[in-house]
């Protein structure tokens, strides 16, 4: 930051000069303060955030953070995100630094305003290059581990180089994280939160969906500057953030009828096993499968679709098939064939996500194929599809293929976003330690500039 001339735009983004916004800040920012007055001064801040004071604006603003997603009890996953430290160092930060009491008031100004006395020179000079940060959304250009990143704030276009250690370990080049940056006790740039990291393919939606807000935000307030709108975003980023990376819904999944797909379950008491096993025997809709399992089927146009599974156990007939209807059906159908023979017990329902969860998690086998022969496979089995890919319809690119969208201003920045994913992707197995295949090759094959 100390190489940005005076009247150039100053660096956090507030829209204005440097000398009549960050300047002075910065000078402060610069001299020297340890990790130490750090933790120390954000401790002091949260302490006093969290006090009587701000009870009623506390409670106000986190109804605000998490929105409709209180609306009900929240589900396991929901509350393991809740309580999440990330989660709620994020809210935290955004209610010290950004929530606004009124009249343009922070916590984090009448923190200022009022803990003077309490401060060392170093917790104050680390509160002062705090002034004015916001969080906002970059691309990561470029990783070098233990150092730091290339990023590019998305919103202007500028481009900083941000020190950092230990999250060059989890984050690869093209993702896009929400992050608060702000002056290190020496002066280069850190993040300072780090809250919210999101694939490199939800760009498109992302900047969508802020262009949008701003266009709302200007209108409602017309004298206020992008500093200002930032401020506000925190709740929408943590809502995109939920409904793409930790908490996006599952697929609908249904059945060829169109019903909810469910596992479900008819149980019958079995008193004669003669009469049921004659019985279905003498259905043409029944398969007789051997040792007491039968397949039901149903005509479909000139074919035939299984519809569910019938099993003779010990003491037990069990209908299983794929839907609510289809269990209800098939209970009211073996009900009236099977009579007397059998006494209905109980159905069970079950969602995919309940069979998930009760799933035992699989051990990996570790395979005998040697890596460089995984790495071979994969390589060529990549290779065909992508070459195969650039001359297919892709739905994304609007049923275009990307040697057709590569030549279109209107499509280009789509199919720019689905190389930046694929090769994100690539390099995060390659960090995992898996047979990852090297993308690269396809920017030069569509002649788009890499960056």
């Amino acid at each position: 930051m100390n190489s940005v001339g005076r009247n150039e735009p100053c660096p956090c983004g507030s829209g204005v000069k440097f000398k009549k916004c960050c300047l002075n800040q910065t000078a402060a920012a610069m001299e020297s303060y340890s990790s130490a007055d750090r933790d120390e001064a954000l401790l002091k801040l949260m302490g006093f955030a969290t006090g009587p004071e701000f009870k009623k604006a506390y409670s106000v603003a986190f109804k605000l953070f998490w929105g409709d997603w209180l609306s009900e009890e929240p589900d396991e996953g929901l509350r393991d995100v809740m309580t999440s430290e990330t989660v709620n160092l994020a809210y935290h930060s955004w209610f010290a630094f950004d929530f606004d009491l009124g009249d343009d008031q922070t916590v984090f100004d009448l923190f200022c305003a009022r803990a003077d006395k309490i401060l060392t020179p170093g917790e104050r000079s680390f509160l002062q290059g705090m002034r004015g940060s916001h969080l906002r959304l970059y691309e990561i250009l470029e990783v070098k581990l233990d150092e730091g990143f290339e990023v590019l704030d998305l919103w202007d276009d500028r481009r900083l180089w941000v020190r950092e250690r230990s999250a060059t370990r989890q984050i690869v080049v093209w993702d896009l994280v929400v992050a608060r940056i702000g002056p290190s006790g020496d002066g280069s740039t850190v993040f300072e939160t780090l809250p919210y990291l999101f694939p490199a393919a939800a760009k498109n939606d992302l900047l969508a969906g802020l262009r949008k807000a701003h266009r709302v935000f200007t209108r409602q307030f017309p004298n206020k500057d992008i500093a200002d709108f930032f401020r506000t975003m925190t709740p929408v980023f943590h809502k995109l953030w939920l409904e793409h990376v930790a908490l996006p819904p599952r697929p609908k999944i249904a059945t060829g009828d169109g019903e909810p797909f469910v596992f479900a379950k008819v149980i019958f008491d079995l008193f004669d096993r003669d009469k049921v096993a004659t019985s279905l025997a003498n259905r043409d809709e029944i398969v007789d499968q051997g040792d007491g399992k039968y397949m039901w089927l149903e005509p479909v146009e000139d074919l035939q679709r299984r519809i569910g599974s019938i099993i003779l156990e010990d003491g037990r007939v069990v209908l299983e098939t794929n839907s609510q209807k289809r269990a209800e059906r098939g209970r009211d159908w073996l009900s009236s064939l099977l009579g007397d023979a059998i006494r209905l017990r109980a159905i069970s329902y079950e969602d995919v996500g309940q069979a998930l969860k009760r799933s035992p998690a699989q051990t990996k086998n570790k395979s005998a194929i040697p890596p460089e022969v995984q790495a071979e496979v994969l390589g060529k089995f990549y290779d065909d599809h992508y070459r195969k890919w650039l001359d297919e319809p892709v739905p994304a690119l609007g049923n275009r293929t990307p040697r057709h969208a590569a030549r279109l201003k209107t499509v280009r920045s789509k199919l720019i976003t689905l190389l930046k994913d694929i090769e994100s992707r690539s390099e995060r197995q390659r960090r995992a330690g898996q047979p990852a295949y090297d993308s690269v090759w396809l920017w030069k094959e569509l002649d788009i500039t890499r960056e």
